[in-house]
């Protein structure tokens, strides 16, 4: 009969619990490792549609959204520098004219003056074309008297003369254009042989023929405008420019009104008519300028 000692039972014992302890901590390394793996992938593949949908939006919505906010933010700056060019450009044309006439000035007379006179120019949108009828040759700005607007203002652009400020409110001022028939500008004729301002005439607006319904005529019907009293003996060249004169102090000299397409001998033979084609298209303006004129004091 063999007999088993007590030391070789508890040394049998221990390799026992040693495997046990092997065995459990594999299982605890595997089940780490494959729930590590398992719980990644899982999450990956919950959070693709999600992560996918979001690329997605971004690429195209978004993208197109940014675009968007980007060409209006661009349009709305562009719009600032072309309304502070044409600014630049009235007042360079303003200033050119004002030396031109000083130089004249300075070597004909000599003379005092007690005030100055400042001219602020202010762009202004067009609110609306002829009233609800589209019928007088009239726009509506957005200034008024509150802007230092006052009645007899001229309205240009870089192009040329609009007309001049006829009623004012205060936020918002009707303007005449030059193509209306109760318009009257005194003009003269850039022409290189004679000199400006050797011969002068006074511009109608185009407006209707004599016996014709003016409740037919529209604003966006382009009429020549009509130069008379002209020097019957002068036969102006096509094309010659014709600006202001600045004689009764309604409009500067120098602005561009328009080109003379043709003339003729009035029908009472005392005087020569032009066809005047405007240079600014009135119809295809939305912004324009206000010269409103403000004398100050010398001290």
């Amino acid at each position: 009969m063999v007999q088993i000692r007590p030391q070789e039972g508890r040394e049998s014992g221990q390799v026992k619990q040693m495997r046990f302890w092997i065995v459990l901590f594999g299982l605890g390394v595997g089940t780490l490792v494959f729930w590590r793996t398992g719980a990644f992938c899982a999450t990956c593949e919950m959070l693709y549609p999600y992560e996918k949908a979001r690329v997605w939006f971004n690429r195209t919505v978004g993208v197109r959204t940014k675009a968007l906010f980007s060409r209006v933010s661009h349009a709305a700056r562009n719009q600032l520098l072309e309304r502070d060019l044409a600014r630049l450009q009235i007042e360079a044309a303003r200033t050119a004219e004002l030396e031109r006439e000083n130089a004249r000035l300075r070597e004909s007379l000599a003379f005092s003056q007690n005030a100055s006179t400042t001219v602020r120019c202010q762009a202004a949108a067009i609110l609306s074309r002829g009233g609800t009828t589209a019928v007088w040759q009239t726009f509506r700005v957005s200034r008024g008297s509150l802007d230092g607007v006052r009645t007899g203002d001229p309205v240009i652009v870089p192009d040329g003369l609009v007309g001049r400020v006829t009623d004012v409110s205060p936020h918002t001022c009707d303007v005449m254009l030059i193509s209306d028939p109760n318009s009257r500008v005194a003009c003269e004729l850039e022409t290189p042989t004679e000199g400006l301002g050797a011969v002068r005439g006074i511009l109608y607006g185009g407006g209707a023929k004599p016996g014709a319904d003016a409740r037919l005529r529209l604003l966006y019907v382009i009429e020549p405008l009509r130069l008379r009293y002209l020097a019957r003996d002068f036969e102006p060249p096509p094309r010659t420019r014709i600006v202001t004169s600045g004689l009764g102090q309604t409009f500067p000299k120098g602005l561009t009104v328009g080109y003379l397409l043709e003339s003729t001998v009035s029908a009472n033979g005392l005087s020569r008519e032009a066809v005047i084609m405007p240079a600014v298209d009135l119809a295809g303006l939305e912004e324009v300028f206000i010269l409103s004129a403000r004398e100050e004091a010398r001290p």
